[in-house]
């Protein structure tokens, strides 16, 4: 049987629970721990929606504290975590280097041979 959609999409119910909470690490160290298919199909839809605001550096939901900091925090678990986990569920390429061009800075991230395959 296909796996449903969800209700609401984990990157939403995300950044509801981390701003109704005001801490996005315990949110992070849930899912870190869920190692299950469907965990990380759902990383991966996560990925995908919020890969144009993160290579630009910036939070992909709107907050009210510690934008910053937040970002931050996101994108080093996804740097350390995702992936491993992509790859694990079959994750496109695209994905895949846009994971990896988080780990670059500035004119090192822009001028990577790879991300002109990014059409934003």
């Amino acid at each position: 049987m296909p796996i449903q959609p969800p209700a609401v999409p984990a990157y939403r119910l995300l950044a509801l629970v981390a701003e109704a909470s005001g801490a996005l690490g315990p949110w992070l160290r849930t899912w870190e721990a869920l190692r299950e298919p469907i965990a990380d199909q759902r990383l991966t839809e996560a990925v995908d929606h919020w890969s144009y605001d993160l290579l630009g550096d910036a939070l992909p939901w709107t907050t009210y504290e510690n934008e910053d900091a937040t970002c931050a925090e996101l994108t080093a678990w996804l740097v350390r975590h995702a992936p491993e986990r992509l790859r694990a569920h079959g994750a496109n390429k695209r994905l895949l280097d846009c994971v990896r061009l988080l780990t670059l800075n500035g004119p090192e991230r822009w001028n990577d041979p790879h991300w002109p395959d990014y059409h934003y």
